[in-house]
């Protein structure tokens, strides 16, 4: 008797589509599994499974693979389309014909299905109610190379719209759509095409129906009721895109959990620093904002005022001397002794000094910290004084100026008496 010869399950009639709520234990074989260009990684295509694969704005599942007769658990960290089918990613080898099984990452696959039931929801309402099509929709909360972190503001997922809505309207659907979640849910079924009417690049084509309210073909998974998308949350700060549309943010189910806690944590932490009540805060932060451009604007002005005052008595150094330096004792930041060092290269042009060796220091008290420039028209004198002073403040890393110019460099911190030494040094040799 010929063996029989398993076949991949096409896209559109995986069992992950079939029944988005099978979390684990089901069992299917591994066709075929051939590494990838990146050598820790495998790619593997299984006869069926429940790890959906990206597409139709869904991020792929994650999950593992246990092979029969195993406790050990394969990493799923990706699954992928690759033509009409399925395609698994994992750490390990699996010989082809063995049969396995398989678990999905659930908190992520339910955050997942709130989020593309959610959506499917909120564009029904808007094209229902305002007669406003969703142009395109992208679900957000998922990491990438680029950003492997997701920040709270990331959640928010959006849909693309004709025209923004305002702050009125924007209350209405929220209503509606929580309406719907909650006294008037809505049944979702998924009516499935048979296989004869396979897309060459899309698959089964399936529709999802939320109850009367809307009926759109969609390849991905999905609730069985509005009420599990849990709540919807819609900003009212919207992007315009393209024109006169708009970019529509919103989050739904556990998301909306999340973001209030922190919301939540934000405020009161605000409330607390700024001693004033919610709805002050935004009006509080603005006072700071124009009060710290103040002191930014006066700061300014007083570290030109102090660099122009510093300049005589450098310049007169290096005039009688070839030589001069300053240390500043406090607030010696590299802003301020960059302002001290632009006067500098200005005055020794206008003077045309041909020889000139200048040090400034700097240290800030509060964190024992600073910063070191050396000037010099050779290179020769540059290295060697950045030699003498490396040897006096042991954490100080710089460089530059081998050819003349500038050495800099920054003191991570002073030891005890090195601020005192290096003073010394620099009274006594320059």
């Amino acid at each position: 008797m010929a063996t029989e010869v398993l076949k991949p399950t096409i896209i559109g009639s995986l069992a992950c589509q079939k029944n988005s709520f099978v979390k684990n234990d089901f069992q299917t074989v591994v066709l075929r599994c051939e590494p990838t260009q990146k050598t820790t990684l495998y790619e593997v295509e299984l006869q069926d499974t429940i790890l959906f694969p990206e597409g139709g704005g869904q991020p792929g599942d994650t999950g593992f693979i246990l092979p029969a007769g195993s406790v050990e658990e394969i990493i799923v960290s990706q699954v992928a389309r690759k033509g009409l089918h399925a395609v698994h990613y994992v750490n390990k080898f699996i010989e082809p014909g063995s049969k396995v099984e398989l678990q999905v990452n659930w908190t992520q696959r339910l955050d997942y299905m709130q989020q593309h039931t959610g959506q499917h929801l909120l564009s029904a309402i808007l094209e229902n109610e305002w007669q406003l099509d969703t142009l395109s929709w992208s679900m957000g909360g998922t990491p990438s190379d680029k950003k492997p972190n997701v920040e709270p503001s990331d959640l928010f997922n959006y849909v693309e719209i004709g025209r923004n809505l305002s702050d009125e309207e924007i209350i209405e659907l929220s209503d509606l759509c929580n309406e719907y979640i909650t006294t008037k849910a809505q049944a979702i079924e998924v009516d499935q095409q048979g296989s004869e009417d396979c897309d060459s690049e899309k698959g089964v084509m399936r529709t999802v129906r939320i109850g009367e309210l809307d009926a759109n073909p969609c390849c991905g998974t999905h609730l069985q009721s509005t009420s599990q998308i849990g709540s919807i949350l819609i900003s009212p700060f919207q992007n315009k895109v393209r024109g006169k549309n708009s970019k529509l943010y919103f989050m739904c189910g556990s998301r909306v959990l999340k973001y209030a806690r922190f919301s939540h944590s934000i405020t009161s932490r605000a409330k607390t620093l700024l001693s004033c009540t919610e709805a002050e805060v935004p009006q509080k932060i603005e006072f700071q904002r124009i009060a710290s451009q103040k002191i930014s604007k006066r700061e300014q002005y007083w570290v030109k005022e102090f660099a122009s005052s510093n300049l005589v008595s450098i310049i007169q150094a290096v005039e009688l001397r070839k030589k001069g330096h300053l240390a500043v004792d406090e607030f010696g930041t590299l802003d301020v002794l960059a302002h001290i060092q632009k006067g500098l290269n200005l005055e020794i042009e206008k003077r045309q000094i041909q020889d000139y060796n200048i040090v400034l220091c700097g240290r800030e008290k509060a964190t024992n910290s600073g910063a070191i420039l050396i000037l010099s028209n050779s290179g020769t004198e540059i290295v060697s004084t950045a030699s003498e002073i490396s040897g006096l403040v042991q954490k100080l890393k710089g460089g530059g100026g081998k050819n003349g110019g500038k050495w800099q460099g920054k003191v991570i911190e002073y030891g005890e008496l090195e601020w005192d030494l290096m003073v010394q040094f620099l009274s006594e040799s320059f």
